[in-house]
């Protein structure tokens, strides 16, 4: 499945949720000039000859823009790095992000804009990084909008820190061991419309408020809205998995993502049990 595919797929799922709501209109395509600017921070070289940079969207007041795992009406962004020079990978810091209720439709990401952090590894750590490309992205108030905003910039191997994308960074949720979490045991089943994965986490409150997120790196397999509940130090989570496709599947469990969103704090486990 190709990228643009991807993009159109999760677009169409979200739009006909949108469209549910009654109380918004379906988005559109057009001119966003006066709701969305974005500029990249160029940020600093690491020890190791990684660059951290970021992507910063500005947005217009009550406006919105979604997480990697946006939830169920949200478009997660979708980058293109393919005009870059002296890139081997990316990797994002994702800040911990707010979930937003809308007619009993949770959707997961960051009002008024966001700094998203960048980890860029060179492929000669010796040479600049050179990134083009553009990442599509959703943006909603009370209308929505898939922007593709296009983005070009040398990174200079020898700039200073930069502060907004060092506190981007520091906002990240909890590690497993950060956050004190004792154990983390997955069961998951054979259902007729794919799997059930049942977690149980061993780990104090993160807050009055919990929402929680399952993410699989296959991006052939739909997460439905994770439901947990909460006993003690024990957090049950579970989720419906299902067949983009319509076929079989496997999950790799070293490959599941639980994050805790919290009103407290956040937690991203990695691994399941």
């Amino acid at each position: 499945m190709g990228k643009s595919h991807l993009f159109c797929m999760i677009l169409h799922r979200a739009l006909s949720l949108i469209l549910a709501l009654g109380s918004a209109v379906p988005a559109v395509a057009g001119s966003y000039e006066n709701t969305v600017h974005h500029t990249i921070l160029p940020g600093w070289q690491e020890a190791d000859g990684a660059h951290i940079a970021a992507l910063h969207v500005d947005l217009a007041p009550g406006w919105k823009t979604y997480w990697r795992a946006p939830g169920e009406g949200g478009i997660p962004p979708l980058f293109d790095w393919s005009g870059s020079e002296n890139l081997k990978s990316v990797g994002f810091i994702w800040p911990a992000p707010e979930v937003f209720d809308n007619s009993g439709y949770r959707t997961i990401g960051y009002k008024g804009g966001m700094t998203l952090p960048m980890r860029l590894v060179p492929i000669d750590p010796s040479k600049p990084i050179t990134i083009r490309g553009q990442v599509d992205m959703g943006v909603c108030e009370e209308i929505c909008m898939p922007v593709t905003l296009p983005f070009s910039a040398a990174l200079p191997m020898n700039g200073p820190r930069d502060p907004a994308i060092a506190a981007a960074m520091a906002s990240r949720p909890f590690t497993r061991a950060e956050a004190k979490v004792q154990d983390v045991d997955c069961d998951i089943e054979a259902t007729d419309r794919g799997l059930a994965l049942n977690a149980v986490v061993d780990m104090p409150p993160t807050g009055v408020i919990e929402n929680s997120v399952v993410e699989v790196r296959n991006p052939r397999i739909w997460v439905d809205p994770a439901v947990n509940q909460r006993d003690g130090n024990k957090l049950h989570i579970s989720a419906d998995l299902s067949s983009i496709s319509g076929g079989a599947m496997m999950v790799d469990r070293s490959a599941i993502t639980l994050t805790v969103l919290g009103s407290d704090y956040a937690v991203e486990i990695q691994g399941c049990d």
